[in-house]
Formats: C-alpha cells, structure tokens, sequence
C-alpha cells in the first residue's frame, strides 16, 4: 500500500567518506524537530537535531493538507500537531503505473495520515523531506506510538551523553486542540524518572520496577501491573495514573496493544 522510491535531486555521495552507523540510523522525528535542527557546516548538507544527531534518514507520521500532483513529484504538505514540512516524492518512469495510481489515491486525499521515511534537505532556504518511502496509516494508534517513539528515541541520547540536556522542545506537548494525533499527544520531555513526579516518585518506581521484573517481548499488561503494584499499598486509579503518565513521557511504551507495557531501556 506504500511507494517505494530512490530520492533524486538528492546531493549525490558518491565523492563524500562513507558515514558510519549511528549517521545512518532511522530517527523518528516531528515537524518541529526539523524546523528547529541546525544547519551542518560540511558539505555533506544534513541538519543536526539539538541533540548532536546528524538528520539523515528520518521518519514521520502526520496529516495530509494539501497535496500537488505533477508529472515527475507529488508534493504534500504534512502537519503533525508541531508544524508544517513539505514532503516531495519523485514519481521514476520505471515505476509501476498500479503503484503510481494507488499513491495518487491514497496521498492526494487530505486529512488522510501518512508515514513518510526520506531525508530532510534545503533548498533555497526551505526544508523539506525528499521521500523514499510514503505510506498511509491505517491505524490510529500508529500516530500515538510515533509520538512515543520520537519522545524515547530522545531519551535514550541523553542517557548516553555526559551531562544532563535541557528539554531540546521536540513540540510533543504543544499539539494544538483538535489536531493530529488525535488522543495521542504526548508531554514535552524534561520530567520523566529524572525529576518532578519521577525521582523519588515510590508509585512511578514500583511500576516500572513491575514492568522491568515481568518482562518478556509483550512487555507486562496493565493489569498484572496493577495487581503487583496494589500490594505495596497503592490504588488501582492512581496506579493507572502513573502507568498513563510514564506512557506519555515515554518511559515506557505499548507494545502488542494498549494494555500490555515495555520499559524503554
């Protein structure tokens, strides 16, 4: 359901060292990630988050607002709660006309969710995301557990840089009413174990000491949670809150459906 496509008018590598794997990683980012990323002094042309991450190959989910077919590109105008980008999708000769059309259909509706993995680049002052790969989103909760996966892929570069980072403002928290993801929106980072309801938070700690202690690829369900949580002293509401709560901060995450919880290590 998705077109697969090599980005032309990208700048080509063919001169350029070979970048090693962490440049090469996929991240998952917002609109405003990209607008706010800093521009890369080398030749190479790619933006760095705030948090020292070359933006290579990227991923997005968000909404279609207005899309522009023509001969050789699809242009669309994705919002994703934080901001605007434009996404532009080179259409090859060689392509399968079938998977043209379902493109056509698919993404020139407006409003409809996508996902999109490109490379960000700059042209003539503006940023957009050259596609490799556009896609639609036929299931709500895949825009919900973008949003998780932006706020834990973060999380897990703080840990491994020296020092403690301020709130680099990825726009999580700033969804506007009424606007993707529905239901999804997620706190900016900055809280979480390391401060406010976190550290030295008894019911945060036992939740995620359950969640680590039952383990497993499903991760545990809320239930299990609440019923070896409970034992220490604590309600089912606020046992639930904090389950919700270490959700939306993205210290843990949802794995086979909404029930069933993973630490993100």
């Amino acid at each position: 359901g998705g077109f697969d496509n090599d980005s032309r008018g990208g700048s080509s590598d063919g001169n350029k060292p070979r970048r090693n794997y962490d440049d090469q990683t996929l991240i998952p980012v917002t609109c405003r990630m990209i607008a706010q990323a800093l521009g890369d002094p080398s030749d190479q042309g790619d933006l760095t988050l705030k948090d020292g991450r070359s933006l290579h190959m990227i991923k997005i989910v968000g909404a279609v607002r207005e899309a522009d077919l023509r001969s050789t590109n699809l242009f669309v105008q994705l919002e994703d709660g934080t901001g605007l980008m434009q996404v532009k999708v080179w259409i090859n000769d060689g392509d399968d006309p079938s998977a043209i059309s379902q493109l056509r259909q698919e993404a020139c509706r407006e409003h409809s969710y996508i996902r999109v993995i490109g490379q960000v680049r700059e042209f003539d002052g503006s940023r957009q995301i050259v596609a490799n790969d556009m896609r639609p989103v036929t299931d709500s909760n895949e825009v919900t557990y973008h949003f998780l996966e932006v706020a834990q892929s973060y999380e897990k570069m703080k840990k491994m840089q020296s020092g403690q980072a301020s709130g680099m403002g990825f726009g999580i928290g700033n969804m506007a009413s009424g606007g993707p993801p529905q239901g999804g929106g997620i706190k900016a980072a900055g809280q979480g174990l390391d401060g406010g309801k976190g550290a030295g938070n008894s019911l945060n700690d036992e939740v995620v000491n359950v969640i680590r202690g039952l383990g497993g690829e499903s991760g545990a369900h809320v239930n299990e949670i609440v019923s070896q949580v409970s034992l220490k002293g604590f309600s089912e509401m606020d046992i639930r809150d904090a389950v919700t709560y270490l959700s939306n901060e993205g210290h843990i995450y949802s794995t086979i459906d909404e029930d069933h919880y993973q630490y993100a290590e």
